[in-house]
Parts: structure tokens; sequence; C-alpha cells
């Protein structure tokens, strides 16, 4: 793994934003695909929707507490107005997501063709504005923090940010449907930047967590990639 003295590595943000723009772009497919399926099949879908928005939500929160103030601080003037639009993205992307939430609250308690559409619309509401995000983000912001954020700070922060957001029970499968599309050097400095007694278990057990994941939801253990969608 790299020392400290190195700074963030961008391919850690563009391997989770692969994830993102995956996910979230299937959810339409997958949310018409339940069709006339039923409550359970409403409720699989549902819990999807639910994880990978809140996956989202806790890594917006941890670059609002905890990036963008080192960007302010360190990097140059001009980053400031990009700061303050991509927070003004995650404000527009959190209205989105809570009419999405609100959306699929219905649907599970109502599995109609409305309640369907419902959740759809709200998808194709979200997704543009959640798209072009990372894209402004990616060229604007990201290139700045390789520059300002040290290795060993940004690993820090990853730590703290995981125990915070994700319960032991859910790592497997956030690391695993992260790592689909993952750098495999950025997916192994990932993994031995954790604990030593999760390391292990994540580095086993993530791959197929995802794929078992990805059979339920998407019909197949290894689903359109982010380029394919």
């Amino acid at each position: 793994m790299a020392g400290a003295g190195q700074f963030f590595d961008a391919r850690e943000m563009y391997t989770l934003h692969r994830m993102f723009r995956r996910e979230f772009s299937l959810m339409p497919q997958v949310v018409q695909s339940t069709g006339n399926s039923g409550r359970e099949r409403v409720e699989t879908v549902a819990r999807h929707i639910d994880f990978v928005t809140n996956a989202l939500h806790g890594h917006h929160e941890f670059e609002d507490a905890q990036v963008w103030p080192i960007l302010r601080e360190r990097g140059a003037a001009d980053i400031v107005p990009h700061v303050r639009h991509v927070e003004e993205q995650h404000e527009e992307i959190d209205r989105a997501a809570a009419e999405l939430e609100e959306s699929v609250t219905y649907w599970r308690g109502d599995a109609t063709a409305g309640a369907r559409e419902r959740v759809s619309a709200a998808l194709d509401r979200m997704l543009p504005v959640l798209l072009e995000h990372m894209r402004f983000e990616e060229e604007n912001v990201v290139p700045v923090m390789e520059k300002c954020i040290t290795l060993a700070e940004w690993n820090q922060m990853i730590q703290a940010s995981a125990a915070e957001h994700l319960a032991p029970t859910e790592m497997p499968l956030m690391f695993g449907m992260t790592m689909y599309e993952g750098d495999p050097e950025i997916v192994d400095a990932a993994i031995s930047n954790m604990p030593a007694e999760i390391g292990p278990i994540i580095r086993r057990t993530a791959a197929q967590a995802f794929a078992m994941h990805a059979e339920k939801i998407h019909g197949m253990a290894t689903p359109p990639r982010s380029t394919q969608v």
C-alpha cells in the first residue's frame, strides 16, 4: 500500500462513481421488470433502491463534512465556486432522493402499475441530476483533491465514514458492488486499509455477496457495466 507521503488517488472516486452510475442507471429497468409479480418482488427491489440510495447519501455527507472544508482551506481560490456548486448539486440530489424514497414507500404498500410508474418517474428525474453531478465533480473537483489530500488523511476519513454509515453486515455487499468495476490495485489498497479483523472477510466474501445480490436484482451475476448503460 502507498505510503503516508503520497496523495489521494482519483481512481478511488472513479470506482465509486462507476458503481453509482451503473446501479442508478439500471434501476428504471429493474423497477419495470417487477410487472405484476407481487409484493415480495416489489419489496426486494425496494430494499435494493434503499441500499444504493443510502450509500449515495452517506458518500455525499462524507464529502460535505470532510472533503470540501479541506479543499476550501488548501486549494486555490478558484476551487471555491466549484465546491459551492457541488454542494448545491448535493442539495438537489437530496431533494430528488427524498421524492424517490417517498415513491418507493408508497409502492411497498400499493404494488400496482400506477405506484410503479411513480417510482420510475422519480428515478427519471433524479438520474440526469446525479450523472451531471458526478461528471462535474470528476472534471473540476477530484483533480484538486489529488493535490490537497494526503493518502493517509483519505484513508483515515474513509475508515471513519464506513464505520459511521455502514453496518458490518452491509460491508461485503457494498464493497462487492463497488469493486465489480474497480481497478484491482485500488481494490487491493482499499481492503488493505480496512481494520485487520474485517479486511480478510471482505476479500473473501465481497465478490460473492454482490454476485448473489445481482442475480436477485438484475437476473444475472454479472450485470451490465457503467459503460454499457
